[in-house]
């Protein structure tokens, strides 16, 4: 009869992936209407409203046993289109429900992925929002699960019970640790799925975790986030159990430092109000937020010495760039950045071009902007791009979507705008793909002749009609 219980058992915890990716429960939280995101939030390239929904799915814990996240489902106001999926990794948050689908700031990116015309989802990871447990930061295989689980959950929720169809375009992006978690994903997505991934956009990512954190140790610099070296140990320690012996994490951080991160571990303080304690701390007992300083030296120097200490074997298990993703990959970063260095970006794309990526790019957004300053141009960067490449696919045709050409395109600054479906006048809005509006005209009509004076370059054109609604968007190619 044990043998029996225990074979059963077994079997479940195998296969317990199979009855992972459902949609548990889903509540109703917000919609923004198109103008929240063009006139507050000034997102000039949204076409649509957005309704937001946190999602409770199943998918597997860090034992492989079936378990219940969380997470935001945004759905753009648009009816009978086959949509585009855009995933989004969120960055490091302070504290449990400081997480997308609890409406925190994380919530933002993808409310706006969405209004480009895409359903986007954000999973709040394992150990977050409805999720119990410590978070396993910067781990790369609960990262990839959570995302891809609440990714297959929601196709079929939308497909069953909104009756919402996806098409085969999917996009993958996420800022910080984000980043990681969107590389992660898109590597878990290539080598274990069928899936095809349109295009990735992994931004400011610490995508080289046993390099980053090793540099930590060895600077003489002061760093500004020492908080995110303890939570990496906790995290690994929940994961592995070997950073220190018996669970004990006064056997690896000095005191007062220990306390302190005990602290957040028991989720009796946020991360950022830890992370100053830590810092005031180190600059009364060490002179200067010196990361290495919270650890015992005999530790560090270990740690420094022997690539197989338990610390540098758990590192390099989380390290995410060392593959060759075939989809469309550009690493967006600053130079600038003062809590996850640029040179992770520039070590990923060597490597995977090295090892036969086809389309790897890295991007340098601003060389003088730190990692706050760098989030709006990386994501920008990913608006210009999903309206260029999402495509809603049309079943039946919805009466808000207006299609036009543009003739010639490219051009040399004059062009037709044709339409059959729009009657009477419209504006011709062109922004430059970095989102300025460089020129208005009004009282336009279909198969009119426009002249407009503009540098060669790429151009995205709106029409728009009297109330300012926007009735559809081309680009256009000024030579």
């Amino acid at each position: 009869m044990k043998k029996s219980i225990l074979i059963v058992f077994t079997l479940f915890i195998t296969n317990s992936h199979l009855w992972s990716q459902q949609v548990v429960s889903s509540t109703f939280l917000t919609s923004y209407d198109l103008s929240y995101f063009v006139n507050e939030l000034e997102i000039t390239f949204s076409q649509y409203g957005v309704d937001l929904y946190r999602v409770n799915y199943t998918t597997t814990n860090l034992e492989g046993a079936l378990d219940t996240a969380s997470g935001l489902l945004c759905i753009p106001q648009l009816e009978g289109f086959y949509l585009p999926m855009v995933s989004y990794g969120h960055g490091t948050v302070g504290s449990r429900f400081a997480v997308p689908s609890y409406l925190s700031d994380e919530h933002l990116l993808p409310a706006i992925y969405s209004s480009m015309g895409t359903v986007c989802v954000a999973p709040d990871y394992l150990g977050l929002g409805d999720n119990e447990g410590i978070h396993p930061y910067v781990h790369a295989d609960s990262e990839a699960s959570a995302s891809y689980d609440l990714m297959v959950a929601a196709e079929s929720y939308l497909a069953d019970e909104m009756d919402i169809p996806l098409n085969d375009q999917l996009f993958i992006t996420g800022y910080s640790q984000g980043g990681h978690s969107a590389m992660a994903l898109h590597r878990y997505i290539e080598q274990e799925t069928s899936t095809v991934v349109t295009g990735s956009f992994p931004m400011s990512g610490p995508y080289s975790i046993s390099s980053g954190m090793k540099d930590l140790l060895v600077s003489e610099e002061e760093y500004g986030y020492v908080a995110y070296l303890a939570s990496t140990a906790i995290s690994y320690q929940e994961v592995y159990g070997t950073i220190y012996p018996n669970n004990d994490i006064t056997q690896f951080f000095k005191q007062p430092y220990a306390d302190i991160i005990l602290k957040f571990q028991n989720e009796e303080a946020d991360l950022f109000d830890v992370n100053q304690e830590l810092i005031d701390s180190l600059i009364v007992l060490e002179g200067g937020a010196f990361p290495k300083k919270m650890i015992f030296d005999d530790i560090v120097e270990a740690i420094l010495t022997d690539d197989n200490h338990p610390v540098n074997i758990a590192l390099r298990d989380n390290d995410v760039y060392d593959w060759a993703p075939q989809a469309d990959t550009r690493l967006l970063y600053c130079m600038a950045d003062d809590q996850v260095t640029f040179e992770n970006s520039i070590i990923a794309r060597d490597k995977m071009i090295e090892n036969g990526a086809p389309l790897v790019t890295a991007f340098d957004l601003n060389p003088n902007f730190n990692h706050t300053e760098c989030v709006e141009p990386a994501a920008t960067n990913f608006v210009i791009y999903l309206l260029l490449v999402a495509n809603p696919t049309t079943s039946t045709l919805d009466q808000r979507q207006v299609s036009f050409t543009v003739a010639p395109n490219p051009n040399h600054g004059s062009f037709r705008i044709s339409t059959s479906t729009i009657e009477g006048i419209f504006t011709a809005d062109f922004y430059s793909i970095h989102g300025a509006l460089e020129k208005r005209i009004s009282s336009v009509r279909s198969n009119d002749v426009i002249d407009v004076d503009l540098d060669t370059g790429l151009y995205l054109v709106h029409l728009k009609d009297g109330d300012g609604n926007i009735l559809g968007v081309q680009k256009i190619i000024i030579e």
